[in-house]
């Protein structure tokens, strides 16, 4: 527990003395690694990625809002490199490789379990039932743990904002992230357990896998990127993030002194990952 509070607290206070060379990537899908349909430059850049990580031995993260099976289809269409860890469903489910392929990570799963102390999916759909803007996703996109809906883009802030103290009332331990679909510009709404996020899934995993929140580079490009973007770890936004999204992370990381963990690429998707890599060291 000593040593779990202790990297917590790293984190918080930001240690820009750290000597750790990065070796670990962490990475969004869709906008970020997946190569844009549109850029042949992509599409050669990815091979350049895969190359590189696989002959120096980084390890790969991949952090998404993807559910497993379509992570899955993902690697395999797009010929993605092949992930240590997968954190799925905006990091409310953790998958760890192994030599049949990826499997459900159960510590994680009792952690989140422990986390809602017995309150149900259920009870939080329930909650938001009259929220009539909302339009539930697939099931496909929903789990034991995430709850996720529809809006209209220009609806995401303000409904985020009703969900929010709908929660805190019904004192019901979940919370809310909103993004927007950068491909149909749909709105995107998730409950998950209270504090949960691609960056909380990202620093729990660091206690517990075997490395370090020092040696993560975190690349993303949309609204659900953002707190992983701020969390401590060194992070680099695509060409194609959207630019508000980029001016938030630059204020916050600049309000703490932090402004170096942060990598803005030029590049678009793939190859601005791979220009981040760069700059920061993580590739030569």
């Amino acid at each position: 527990m000593e040593l779990i509070q202790s990297i917590f607290t790293r984190m918080n206070f930001f240690n820009l003395q750290t000597e750790i060379a990065p070796r670990v990537l962490a990475t969004d899908l869709d906008g970020t690694l997946i190569p844009l349909s549109d850029c042949a430059e992509n599409r050669v850049d990815l091979e350049t990625l895969k190359d590189g990580l696989s002959r120096d031995g980084k390890e790969i993260v991949f952090s998404t809002g993807r559910h497993f099976e379509s992570v899955l289809e993902a690697i395999s269409e797009f010929r993605l490199p092949r992930p240590n860890w997968l954190i799925c469903d905006v990091g409310a489910s953790v998958y760890c490789a192994g030599e049949g392929g990826h499997t459900l990570y159960e510590p994680y799963l009792n952690h989140l379990t422990e986390k809602v102390g017995g309150v149900t999916r259920e009870q939080v759909v329930e909650a938001v039932s009259e929220l009539t803007e909302l339009e539930s996703q697939g099931p496909e996109s929903q789990g034991s743990f995430k709850v996720s809906y529809f809006s209209k883009a220009s609806r995401v802030d303000e409904l985020v904002a009703v969900i929010e103290q709908i929660l805190a009332d019904r004192d019901l331990p979940f919370s809310v992230i909103g993004s927007v679909d950068p491909f149909n510009n749909n709105g995107l709404i998730d409950l998950l357990p209270a504090g949960v996020s691609k960056a909380y899934a990202l620093k729990w995993l660091a206690t517990h896998a075997d490395f370090q929140p020092e040696e993560v580079v975190f690349a993303g490009d949309s609204g659900n990127d953002y707190a992983a973007l701020v969390a401590g770890f060194r992070s680099i936004a695509v060409g194609n993030a959207d630019p508000s999204l980029v001016r938030r992370v630059q204020n916050e990381l600049a309000d703490k002194g932090a402004s170096s963990l942060f990598y803005a690429a030029k590049a678009r998707a793939t190859s601005g990952v791979l220009e981040g890599c760069r700059h920061f060291g993580l590739l030569a």
